[in-house]
């Protein structure tokens, strides 16, 4: 620090002799945190002029800087702090003036932490994974920095694209999880001190860390020596997630002997204004320790892990929400005892241990090498019941239009019935809306045989439980001074634990391991709903399981991943050029620790299995035995993807850059397989993901002035997708394997900050219009979990991409050609659900004193629900009859776009200097200030339809399912540094 400082002073000093006293401008400001306007101490300014540095300064503890003495010109100023994104500012001084920048924000180098996915959690067929991705903040990115503060409430996705388009490191290793790719933050949610540095690239850019996906890569170092040093501890307590978080982090910065430490403990508890049953019993801790030997070798170990038990929330259909007067309703949850109970929680408990090297023999070079191990459980409770009714209070057959509809077609025609259910939603009935937990124990007392109580309704806990290893390595030689070679290689070993178990036998002695569905057609033969026919055919009956006892289906899936990427940099004056490539090999297959009844396979000597004279095994059309048993085949796929950036930096604070990429990926293993609870089987032909992206970019950044305008395109070839879900045309449980998935995303984004000519005050803009399409019509086959019967085998989805609107004549009677075949007006396009595909921010920034007050309005349109490939089939629009007519193609296709939206927020903060050594703050946001409670932030159409019309002619679709946003919320966060 005495060297850097003794630097900066002899280059001031050389300035001023240089320049003389005879000049008298200057330049002067204020460097505040953007998250939360605090000043930023220490931070580094080098001044530049025409790309040559000519003085060096330091921020004070209040944040402020000064350079006077300079001559009229355009100087650049490059602003560097710990913890905080760099940014670069252009000023011009003219007629000798003292310019003043007075506050200049730097965004943390963060991610905006939406405190895992917010209130309503979409359940992701229900595998205890989520992917809501989070808004990166960019570096010196005005767009970023704006949409990641105010879009995050409607679950805005960067570009349309999920989590899998962007890497997430830990230490320099890959932790998109193997199995979906998707984004982790949720197993460091709740640290976020000692997870705040981060080092981020955008879209295209390549980093030092990694060849990244194509929206970006971001790498957490979590470290004990990027850590901010000192004491730090917080409260907030909001009305939308919890009621209190608090935490306490102490880092030791590295000590004189080369040792630095660090531990942070963190809580979220209670629950929330506007969703009954959502609760936290969240916990955090973390611990890292490192040494450095000399000034070459370092080495450090980390270990953290954020257990959690948290109550999540259900989708329900608008009649629910009307019915309740209520979109906020929730049918997870009733009383026990006096108490809530929710019957779907997420248990997860995932510790993280790392071991990092660094090597850094010069200032050419540097070298990592980091091992990393995941462990733990992740769980994920709901209702199972046998031989009994649904005892979800929102099942459709408890609701008013199950009894009745106004259109004698649905052949619902029982008006007192319907009264009487909707007097008993209307009127919030205990035991009718909420889960009735008595009735659940009562029944399970009630049914007991030779063997005790037998449990027809149990909570089960589906578990996805991660071993995951990993080594990785990434070094940085600077060649000479225009050139720069980065790269790294890594490899992951992944084995994941797939099976439900029992969680709570409510009340009853015991539950049996047997497939309810296939009991059903299956009756006569007790082998074939066997889900354990191992044990079935070694005990002679089926398992009697207790609480913890594994059943219903057990695999495991594994993975193999091996990488390896180089990154070649050009830079020379304004002018930088990158060139990147990879190559991956991916390997994953199943192995199913259960024998299905319906799917035995072979025995381990290569025969069919036979019970009482009666075969097992069953085979597929192509004469290959069906299994659930042992290990499939091994899927593997050799990948190359490579990008290019070039960028060009002019004087006066424009930028000019083009990114350009080609990427393969492998499927992911949960959807290679038609139903990987189930068999082995793979989706027919299984195919690389390939992925062209392109963008193009301006910034400009000058006097206070920040802008950004970009185009983007990304063309997404042959994804695969599988959706499980009842199907009433097939009374089972079936599922929808598809390939060929193709989709599009084209648009721009612009970002804007702008100084007011009222002091202190700044306007920010953001805009973003996009169009994310399907550009394919997939094939999809379907399969059954209670039959080895394939109802269809890559089968065209027609509708999928789009459905078409007929004509129509002036009587609204339908138009045929010369062929007499219907005339198609035009067709529909379908859109890419779970974001806004149009978003808009204005707002107003005022900082004083280190006060802080924000106001922001945010718009939000062209957002879509949730397709389901069934409503989309020749199969729905042809209805019993087998007959297609325009009246059902444009019943049954069509996507629902949700009304557009606005939103107002308010910020206000301060932070105080505690005799020039503590520093204490506040800041306090109220979110959605109209109280807006009918923004649909999500949904999905629901996976069945009406089938038992009296006209025996067509279909009519289930009610869609949604998600609202809560209304006007507030968040306060106080926090001490010492």
């Amino acid at each position: 620090m005495f060297r850097k400082l003794l630097f900066a002073t002899i280059l001031l000093l050389a300035s001023f002799t240089t320049y003389g006293q005879q000049h008298s401008g200057g330049v002067k400001g204020t460097i505040i945190s953007r998250a939360d306007r605090s000043p930023i101490t220490n931070a580094q300014i080098v001044l530049k002029l025409n790309s040559e540095e000519i003085a060096i300064a330091m921020t004070d503890n209040q944040g402020r800087f000064s350079i006077e003495n300079l001559p009229d010109g355009l100087y650049e100023l490059n602003i560097k702090a710990t913890d905080y994104i760099d940014s670069k500012v252009n000023v011009t001084i003219e007629k000798g003036y003292v310019v003043n920048l007075f506050n200049i924000s730097l965004s943390p180098k963060a991610i905006i932490d939406n405190e895992e996915e917010g209130a309503a959690e979409i359940d992701l067929e229900d595998s205890g994974y989520s992917d809501n991705p989070t808004i990166i903040l960019g570096q010196s990115d005005v767009f970023n920095e704006i949409t990641g503060y105010n879009f995050s409430a409607v679950r805005f996705k960067t570009r349309g694209l999920n989590g899998e388009a962007q890497t997430i490191s830990l230490a320099g290793v890959n932790m998109n999880d193997a199995i979906t790719g998707y984004s982790p933050h949720t197993l460091w949610s709740g640290l976020n001190e000692v997870t705040r540095t981060k080092f981020s690239v955008n879209s295209l850019e390549i980093s030092d860390y990694g060849f990244g996906g194509y929206n970006g890569l971001v790498n957490i170092p979590a470290n004990a020596t990027n850590i901010r040093k000192g004491w730090r501890a917080s409260l907030l307590t909001n009305s939308v997630l919890y009621r209190l978080r608090a935490m306490l982090t102490y880092s030791s910065g590295q000590l004189d002997n080369g040792w630095s430490y660090a531990f942070s403990v963190s809580t979220r508890l209670g629950g929330n204004d506007w969703v009954e049953g959502v609760y936290y019993q969240s916990w955090g801790y973390y611990g890292s320790i490192e040494k450095r030997f000399g000034d070459k070798h370092k080495i450090g170990a980390t270990f953290f892990a954020t257990p959690r038990r948290k109550g999540a929330q259900n989708a329900s259909t608008q009649e629910v929400y009307d019915l309740l007067k209520d979109n906020m309703y929730n049918s997870n949850w009733g009383y026990q005892d006096g108490k809530i109970r929710n019957s779907r929680e997420r248990i997860i408990h995932e510790p993280i241990a790392i071991l990092k090297y660094d090597y850094t023999p010069s200032y050419k070079f540097n070298l990592s090498a980091t091992a990393l191990y995941r462990f733990g459980k992740n769980g994920y409770t709901a209702l199972d019941w046998y031989d009994a009714f649904d005892p979800r209070p929102d099942y459709y057959r408890n609701l008013p239009s199950y009894f009745y509809m106004s259109n004698s077609d649905y052949n619902r025609n029982n008006y007192t019935k319907y009264l009487w259910a909707k007097e008993a939603w209307q009127k919030e009935l205990r035991d009718y809306v909420h889960v009735n937990w008595d009735k659940l124990y009562n029944v399970n007392y009630n049914n007991i045989d030779k063997y005790g109580k037998r449990s027809k309704y149990i909570v089960e806990e589906r578990r996805v439980d991660q071993n995951d290893i990993n080594f990785a390595t990434n070094f940085k030689w600077r060649i000479s001074n225009p050139f720069t070679l980065t790269g790294g290689a890594s490899y992951k070993w992944n084995r994941t634990d797939h099976y439900k178990k029992v969680h709570d036998l409510l009340g009853g002695d015991y539950f049996v391991n047997i497939d309810n569905f296939a009991e059903r057609d299956y009756a006569a033969s007790e082998a074939f709903y066997q889900n354990d026919l191992n044990y079935f055919l070694n005990n002679g009956e089926a398992q009697v399981l207790h609480k913890g006892d594994k059943f219903g289906y057990f695999y495991y899936a594994h993975v193999r991943n091996l990488e390896g990427w180089l990154n070649l940099k050009y830079a020379k004056g304004g002018f930088e050029a990158q060139l990147a490539g990879k190559v991956a090999y991916t390997k994953f297959w199943r192995e199913g620790l259960y024998r299905k009844g319906l799917f035995a396979g072979l025995n381990d000597l290569g025969e069919d299995i036979y019970y009482n004279g009666v075969l097992i095994t069953t085979y597929d059309e192509d004469g290959n035995p069906i299994t659930s048993y042992g290990k499939s085949k091994k899927i593997d796929f050799t990948l190359y993807s490579t990008k290019a950036n070039l960028s060009y930096s002019f004087l006066g604070g424009h930028k000019i850059s083009a990114s350009a990429g080609f990427f393969q990926d492998a499927p992911k293993f949960n959807k290679a397989f038609v139903s990987p609870r189930t068999r082995n089987t793979i989706i027919p032909y299984l195919e690389k993901t390939k992925i062209y992206s392109a963008d193009l970019n301006y910034d400009y950044n000058n006097n206070g002035i920040a802008l950004r305008l970009s185009g983007f395109f990304t063309q997404i070839e042959d994804q695969t997708d599988v959706m499980s879900f009842y199907d009433d045309s097939q009374n089972s449980f079936t599922n929808f394997a598809m390939r060929g998935i193709d989709q599009r995303h084209i648009g721009i984004e612009f970002g804007i900050k702008l100084p007011t000519p009222i002091q202190n005050l700044t306007f920010e803009g953001a805009f973003t219009f996009g169009e994310y399409t399907y550009i394919s019509n997939p094939k999809m086959t379907q399969t059954m979990d209670n039959s080895t019967q394939t109802i269809y085998k890559d089968a065209l989805v027609p509708y999928w991409m789009s459905h078409p609107i007929f004509a129509k004549d002036d009587d609204g009677n339908y138009m045929l050609d010369d062929k007499g075949d219907y005339i198609v007006k035009k067709f529909k396009k379908h859109y890419i659900a779970g974001t806004p595909q149009l978003a808009m921010s204005l707002g107003l920034s005022y900082f004083y004193n280190y006060w802080f007050i924000d106001l922001n309005a945010n718009y939000f349109d062209r957002t879509y629900l949730s397709m389901n490939p069934l409503y989309r089939t020749d199969m729905a629009t042809s209805g019993p009859d087998g007959i297609v007519t325009p009246a059902e193609i444009e019943y049954m296709t069509p996507q629902e776009k949700f009304k557009s939206a606005w939103i107002l927020n308010f910020s206000l903060g301060k932070s105080w200097y505690i005799k020039r050594t503590y520093q204490l703050g506040f800041s306090f946001n109220l979110n959605n200030i109209l109280n807006n409670k009918n923004i649909k932030t999500g949904g999905y159409e629901q996976t069945r339809f009406v089938d038992n019309t009296v006209s025996k002619e067509r279909y009519y679709r289930f009610d869609p399912k949604y998600y609202y946003m809560n209304g006007i919320s507030y968040l306060l966060n106080i926090y001490f540094r010492f």
